[in-house]
């Protein structure tokens, strides 16, 4: 799915729906920018760029990216040349259990469905340990409002 970008002088917040994990960071952030109760949701002219990209580099799952458009390097959420391609196959692939919350994996990684579809190709990955996600595999946050989730259940 292609991004959506929201466009300011000085940057541009491009938002990946599919990738979100909802941690909030953005809306804790930076609520003058990152609004869910807004249309649009995102207006990154409500802060400096510099104040944006450094939200946006908050953001675990990388569905909020940007791209500097006032020749300010970016940071570590900037936008690649293509956001789609695999990191560099030498890179090695780890998983990172999260404390009540998502399988973590950060590598090149493609997530292959049960029809040998491609689902996913990216060098970081969140996969549901819940059970609870509506994106299975991958997490939704759904995990949040699961009371009976402890970091210790295998399910």
């Amino acid at each position: 799915m292609p991004a959506k970008d929201y466009t300011a002088e000085a940057i541009t917040v491009h938002w990946r729906s599919e990738r979100c994990i909802h941690s909030a960071r953005c809306l804790q952030g930076l609520p003058s920018v990152f609004d869910r109760d807004a249309r649009p949701w995102i207006r990154p002219d409500g802060a400096t760029a510099d104040r944006v990209a450094a939200v946006v580099d908050t953001c675990p799952s990388r569905a909020l990216t940007y791209t500097r458009t006032d020749g300010s390097a970016g940071g570590h959420n900037a936008e690649r040349p293509d956001e789609d391609a695999p990191s560099d196959a030498s890179t090695p692939v780890v998983v990172n259990v999260k404390r009540n919350g998502p399988m973590v994996v950060v590598g090149p990684v493609t997530v292959v469905d049960a029809d040998g579809n491609v689902v996913s190709r990216d060098d970081r990955t969140f996969l549901c340990r819940c059970g609870g996600s509506a994106r299975k595999p991958f997490c939704d946050g759904t995990h949040k409002s699961r009371g009976d989730w402890d970091d210790h259940t295998a399910r």
